[in-house]
């Protein structure tokens, strides 16, 4: 027994020792996946800590020491290796740490919808399991790493819209399984590389929004699993290769908004599967191939914008399932085909900016499902067809800029979807239908510039949605319709240039929203309502050309967003309210043509945006305030022929901006003042027909942009200065009807642009000088009347422009230039000179 004993001891010892060399690697093997897993659980701390795990919308599970698998938006195997990582719209914010790229078992990555920046690191692309990479929408910048090409199991990579910059790796044309390519919405440059046509099963490559150029490789035809090839929005220049034509399988195609040339592909007809065809904004050229007829799949055909010519193809026609056909913008010619009228799903067609010509095809009314009808700019002509009265569920129509004449069909009144109606620029006649009225969604409507004729209709006020009504330039006659007031969202409401009577309805006054009101040109009367004050938005008020009586009201003052006020060519009387200096974003002022009385306003002077101020033909007096020194932008100011006196303000010097200066027509009396020669961007100065006196300042001399001198008819003495020849760009010197002496300086003959030259009525003397025979561009010549002697010079035969010359009045001797006998003069005074025409 105990022999038995020591034996069952000795046996269970060896088996002990073979079990123990059965299980030691065993032991090992565990020991080992405990340390891989350890090591993933490292990388997935240095995400966690390098993108503010702290900050993520969701960490649940993160550093708390349990399965890597029970941490959020991570999946892993039953060794706890971690196969996938999806965090996407979780709030990470920094950079990607390369530690990723220790994760061997990864499949999935997406951390797209992020904040993460920096580079993409190259160690990613070791992670030779990964099927899916998403790391769209981030701040990822820099170059796409080359070391992607080696994930030769990569189904999809996702990197659109970061800020990745650089060429595309070419070593991407090594990932065999790729099926989607998303690199859309970087700024990638450099060409398309030619080895992604060997990836076979890509269906998907998008490369939009980025900076790439040169061509579209033929080799891309070779991707006959593709069904989504999109390019627009970038540099690409060349033909389309006619080889995508191979490419059977493709859905869609978008090349707009490059450069490419050439004329379209007819290839493209063999895509038989292709529902979106854009080729817009680039420039092709040549036909339309109507062989895109047989694209039987196509729902949205898109050439807008390129250099297209001849006829649109009446096999469009066959396109039974299109929904969307934009062809405007190009060159197109000929009658728009009647066979566009099959189309029945159709929802869109823009044929605008062509070369279009004939009559609307009454055809089109079958388009039942359209949306937006856009003709305009082209030749168009004949009748609106009543037909388009059909199309119910049109929202938008745009036939301006043809010549489309007749009236405006009452059937449009129809359309109750109506949005936006453009019918301007065409030769319409007749009366605004009353059903426009009925139209209740509309918001935009414009029939400016036609002769329509009739009344503004009652039912417009019914609009309650209308935000742009604009009936200017036509022949409407009648009252504005007190309905108009009604109109709470209307934004802009333009009737000028019609024939409309009557008052302005204070009932405007309730336009809260108006920002644009311009009455021009029409015949209204009585006064301008107060209520216009109320138009808290307005920033153009228009009024200019009526029969308005009465003062200004003082309560325009108020108006603070206005920018532009114009009451000129009306009958208003009394003072120009000092409330008009509180609008301080006004930027132009005209009162011109009224009957305005009393001073200019110092407060006019706190207008320090104001460009444009222009008070002429009125019955003003007093001076200029010396405030208006302050005007520092103005541009413009006009306030001749009223009755203004005292001398001209030295404080108009600080008007810097000041291209045109017009005081002339009053009663200024005193020097020019020598602050005036600040303005140096000063182009007009108009200060005839007053009484200035003393010399003529030698400084507009330096004003080198000055085109126009306008000083006569004052009591100007002393003599013409001889730096008056350095204005170069001088077109009119008028120093006529003055008390100036002297001699003509011979420097005016450096006045190369000059036309006019009226000099005359003066107290001149000397010889003409001959240099004025440089004035190759004189048209008008008027300096008789003066105490000139000697010969007329010979040199002045050589003005080949003149029209017009009037020397008489001096002292003249010997004969006239030969080549005036010939000239055909409009006006002169040759004849009363007693003078004979030279030999030549």
């Amino acid at each position: 027994m105990q022999h038995i004993g020591r034996f069952a001891t000795a046996l269970i010892a060896v088996a002990s020792m073979a079990f123990s060399i059965v299980a030691s690697p065993a032991s090992a093997q565990e020991q080992g996946e405990d340390q891989s897993s350890e090591g993933d659980r490292d990388a997935l701390v240095a995400l966690y800590e390098a993108t503010g795990g702290e900050g993520w919308s969701d960490s649940g599970g993160w550093l708390d020491g349990g399965p890597l698998g029970s941490w959020y938006g991570v999946t892993a195997n039953d060794d706890d290796r971690v196969t996938g990582l999806s965090l996407a719209s979780n709030g990470l914010l920094g950079e990607l740490p390369a530690e990723l790229g220790s994760l061997e078992f990864l499949e999935f990555l997406d951390l797209g919808n992020n904040d993460l920046v920096g580079d993409l690191p190259p160690e990613l692309g070791g992670l030779s399991n990964l099927v899916e990479l998403d790391l769209q929408n981030n701040r990822l910048e820099r170059s796409i790493p080359a070391e992607f090409g080696e994930l030769s199991q990569l189904t999809v990579l996702d990197l659109k819209y970061n800020g990745l910059w650089g060429a595309i790796p070419p070593e991407l044309g090594q990932l065999g399984e790729l099926r989607i390519l998303d690199l859309r919405g970087n700024v990638l440059s450099g060409g398309i590389p030619v080895e992604l046509g060997r990836m076979s099963k890509l269906t998907h490559l998008m490369l939009r929004f980025n900076g790439l150029s040169g061509g579209i490789p033929a080799e891309l035809g070779d991707l006959r699993s593709l069904r989504w090839l999109d390019f627009s929005n970038n540099g690409l220049s060349g033909e389309i290769p006619a080889e995508l034509g191979d490419l059977r399988s493709l859905e869609w195609l978008d090349f707009s908004n490059n450069g490419l040339s050439g004329e379209i592909p007819v290839r493209l007809a063999d895509l038989s599967k292709l529902r979106h065809l854009s080729l817009t904004a680039n420039d092709l050229s040549g036909e339309i191939p109507a062989a895109l007829g047989r694209l039987t799949q196509l729902r949205n055909l898109s050439l807008s914008v390129n250099d297209l010519k001849g006829r649109i193809p009446h096999q469009l026609g066959q396109l039974e399932n299109l929904q969307v056909l934009r062809l405007g913008h190009n060159r197109l010619s000929g009658r728009i085909s009647t066979e566009l009228g099959k189309l029945g799903r159709l929802t869109l067609l823009w044929l605008e900016d062509n070369n279009l010509s004939g009559a609307i095809p009454p055809q089109l009314g079958r388009l039942t499902e359209l949306r937006e009808l856009d003709l305009s700019e082209n030749g168009l002509s004949g009748e609106i067809p009543n037909e388009l009265g059909r199309l119910a569920e049109l929202t938008r129509l745009s036939l301006q800029d043809n010549g489309l004449s007749g009236e405006i069909p009452a059937e449009l009144g129809q359309l109750a979807e109506l949005e936006d109606v453009d019918l301007s620029n065409n030769w319409l006649s007749g009366t605004i239908p009353e059903g426009i009225g009925s139209i209740v969604g509309l918001k935009s409507l414009l029939l400016h510039d036609n002769v329509l004729s009739g009344d503004v209709p009652a039912g417009i006020g019914e609009l309650g949605r209308l935000g742009v009504l604009d009936l200017s330039n036509n022949r409407l006659s009648g009252e504005i319709p007190v309905g108009v007031g009604e109109l709470g969202r209307l934004g802009v409401l333009d009737l000028s240039n019609n024939r409309l009577s009557g008052e302005i309805p204070e009932e405007i006054g309730q336009l809260s929203s108006l920002v644009y009101l311009d009455l021009r040109s029409n015949r209204l009367t009585r006064e301008i309502p107060t209520s216009l004050a109320e138009l808290q938005m307005l920033t153009h008020l228009l009024l200019r050309d009526n029969q308005l009586t009465g003062e200004i009201p003082a309560e325009l003052g108020g108006l603070a967003n206005l920018i532009w006020l114009d009451l000129s060519i009306n009958f208003l009387s009394g003072e120009i309210p000092e409330e008009l200096g509180q609008l301080e974003n006004l930027l132009a002022l005209y009162l011109s043509y009224n009957r305005l009385t009393g001073k200019l306003p110092p407060e006019l002077g706190e207008l320090t945006n104001l460009k444009h101020l222009i008070i002429r033909r009125n019955q003003l007096s007093g001076e200029i305030p010396a405030e208006f020194g302050r005007l520092a932008s103005l541009e413009r100011l006009n306030l001749w022929a009223n009755q203004l006196s005292g001398e001209l303000p030295a404080e108009l010097g600080n008007l810097t901006s000041l291209t045109r200066l017009d005081l002339d027509g009053n009663e200024f009396k005193g020097e020019i003042p020598a602050e005036l020669g600040n303005l140096t961007k000063l182009r007009e100065l108009w200060l005839d027909g007053n009484q200035l006196t003393g010399e003529i300042p030698a400084w507009l001399g330096n004003l080198s942009d000055l085109r126009r001198l306008h000083l006569h008819n004052n009591q100007l003495t002393g003599e013409i200065p001889a730096e008056l020849g350095a204005l170069s760009r001088l077109t009119h010197l008028y120093l006529y009807s003055n008390q100036l002496e002297g001699e003509i300086p011979a420097e005016l003959g450096a006045l190369s642009s000059l036309t006019h030259l009226y000099i005359g009525n003066n107290l001149l003397s000397g010889e003409i000088p001959a240099a004025l025979g440089n004035l190759s561009n004189l048209t008008h010549v008027y300096i008789g009347d003066n105490q000139l002697v000697g010969e007329v010079p010979a040199e002045l035969g050589n003005l080949g422009k003149l029209m017009q010359l009037y020397i008489s009045g001096n002292q003249l001797t010997g004969c006239l230039p030969a080549a005036w006998e010939s000239a055909d003069l409009t006006g002169s005074d040759l004849e009363s000179l007693g003078l004979e025409f030279c030999d030549e």
